[in-house]
């Protein structure tokens, strides 16, 4: 993977853990840094310690930071198949 192509992942990681909408082309400084912790977690398919680490909580996470873990291992395993 190029420099480019993983800066361009880890910028999508961070979208979608910071709430990805119409509109809204950038995440907030606090989702970029946590992006590649994520990434990394997401590479496992670890789905309920990417949606915690999303939520910030080690005991769990809400509804829709499981929404957004599932969002983002979905378009790691769409990504990694189209290549």
């Amino acid at each position: 993977m190029s420099t480019t192509d993983l800066t361009v992942l880890l910028a999508e990681v961070a979208l979608i853990a910071c709430g990805r909408r119409e509109g809204k082309s950038h995440s907030c400084p606090s989702c970029e840094r946590k992006a590649p912790g994520l990434l990394n977690i997401a590479r496992t398919g670890a789905l309920d310690a990417l949606a915690a680490a999303i939520c910030g909580d080690h005991i769990g996470a809400c509804r829709d930071c499981h929404t957004k873990a599932e969002t983002i291992i979905n378009e790691m395993v769409s990504r990694s198949c189209a290549a």
